[in-house]
């Protein structure tokens, strides 16, 4: 889940036919086709071949080893967008990388969710031994090698020159919690079993570790004890793809992990138990936790979740769960629709309903009056959580109000943060003044966004989630066995 500017864009899709073309009655799909295709011209002609294209100086980042980020990101999106040429090009540019070329150590998480991640849904879009085996030579070569440590639990950086893990001993529950979708997969395009074991092996290591609310971890951890090392809980950056992996990896594989459904469902009750907040103006968020404190504070990283538990409650046939899922959706979406540019901020705060409101600061009784919450970071960073959750409450529930909010959100996105060779970060989401200083120039990965807003507004039939699960990169896992959880629209 982080994302780079638009610039780099690389919406991450997929679709099972092997030329696919857009099959869309909505317009607005093909609007989203072409913020695309402004985004890949700016990316491929003033960084090709780079990571990440900076879209305000047009200068180039390699923040993921200089392997081409990017261009693995959207090697499924183009195929399901049906941009025959530029996928070509693209995957010209996979066949020739060298993993051996980086001069910087690869951290095992982004490098996971990226390139093994974008070339294992290009393959399931269009198998192609060429993906394959890159795919293999990855793993083989940069990922496996994090896991050769005393404990068996991964490192966060392999130095791949050495071909083993640094000496860093600090870990990220979200990290090296949540790698295993994409190994599971791996495991099962190449019958190596060897790639899940390891990876799953590390989530019942996390099981068995004891926390006072069941479920839920500290983000922090040591690697060479396996146990946290601070008392900080939060669902957003840090811990959240954790979560949403559990949930995915049982239904990657057919029900046979049996023990993440678990862990999944006991983490989920003690968000409603232990994380929930409600405001008085009836928004409901999942608060954090230090030192047994309950901090009222949260992300637009968290957004994320609304749509994982309606995934679980329908996939379950929970009806309440699909009630705490629904309040956390228009909550997410109320802290964008309710600002002057109609961008949700990064981090906000807000007021219990059980406190009393008189003894705080003016400025926070003001704030939420206005908005119903205190906005704290105001930068916009081109997240694609809120979006991601949209799509799934479209395609579960058919109710078409969701691709509104989509629309609406996509407005906003080309209003404020489109440049002349993609889409920049906004640093000020309260001001309708747009505000793009290159001092606040990053590159961030965007290859989700653009993706969940097409497939909210395509052929429903075009990656049904009956039969594809997404990573938390917004790559597409083809199911070896359909569910049924998409709306029959």
């Amino acid at each position: 889940m982080q994302l780079f500017s638009l610039a780099t864009l690389l919406l991450t899709g997929s679709t099972f036919l092997a030329n696919a073309q857009p099959m869309t009655e909505d317009p607005r799909a093909e609007h989203i086709v072409n913020a695309f295709r402004h985004a890949w011209s700016g990316y491929r002609q003033y960084a090709w071949g780079h990571d990440e294209l900076r879209p305000l100086s047009n200068t180039t980042s390699n923040s993921r080893n200089g392997w081409g980020a990017s261009i693995f990101d959207g090697l499924d999106t183009m195929l399901i967008m049906g941009l025959e040429e530029e996928y070509q090009e693209a995957l010209e540019h996979v066949k020739n990388v060298n993993w051996y070329s980086t001069t910087e150590p690869s951290k095992t998480f982004e490098t996971n969710i990226r390139y093994l991640g974008g070339l294992l849904a290009a393959y399931d879009l269009r198998p192609d031994q060429v993906l394959l085996d890159k795919a293999v030579e990855l793993a083989e070569t940069v990922i496996m090698p994090a896991y050769d440590t005393p404990n068996g639990m991964p490192a966060a950086y392999v130095d791949v020159k050495t071909g083993k893990p640094t000496n860093d001993k600090n870990l990220i529950l979200a990290e090296f919690g949540s790698l295993q979708l994409e190994l599971v997969r791996l495991s099962q395009l190449t019958g190596e079993q060897r790639y899940a074991e390891i990876a799953n092996d590390v989530i019942y290591a996390i099981d068995k570790v004891d926390t006072p609310y069941p479920g839920v971890y500290p983000i922090t951890w040591n690697l060479d004890t396996f146990s946290p090392s601070s008392s900080y809980i939060t669902i957003s950056g840090g811990g959240d793809s954790y979560y949403e992996y559990l949930l995915k990896t049982y239904l990657l594989t057919d029900g046979q992990e049996k023990q993440q459904l678990d862990m999944w469902k006991k983490s989920v009750a003690s968000m409603e138990k232990y994380l929930r907040s409600d405001t008085s103006g009836g928004m409901v968020f999942l608060a954090e936790i230090q030192e047994n404190y309950k901090l009222l504070r949260t992300g637009e990283l968290v957004c994320f979740i609304p749509g994982n538990l309606l995934l679980g409650a329908r996939y379950l046939g929970d009806s309440e769960l699909t009630t705490f899922a629904s309040e956390l959706m228009k909550s997410c979406y109320d802290t964008w629709a309710v600002t002057p540019t109609g961008l949700a901020p990064e981090t906000w705060s807000w007021i219990d309903k059980s406190q009393n409101m008189s003894s705080f600061p003016d400025v926070m009784q003001d704030a939420m009056r206005t908005t119903g919450y205190i906005p704290r970071d105001l930068h916009y960073d081109l997240r694609p959580e809120t979006i991601e959750s949209i799509f799934y409450f479209y395609r579960i529930t058919g109710d078409s109000k969701y691709q509104d909010m989509a629309w609406k959100i996509f407005e906003s996105i080309e209003k404020y943060c489109k440049t002349a060779s993609g889409y920049t970060r906004v640093d000020d989401i309260s001001t309708a003044t747009e505000i793009k200083g290159l001092d606040f120039e990053e590159s961030y990965f965007f290859a989700e966004t653009l993706k969940y807003l097409y497939l909210t507004f395509t052929d429903p039939s075009v990656m049904s989630l009956d039969e594809w699960i997404y990573s938390t990169e917004a790559h597409a896992f083809k199911l070896e066995k359909p569910i049924e959880v998409q709306a029959k629209f």
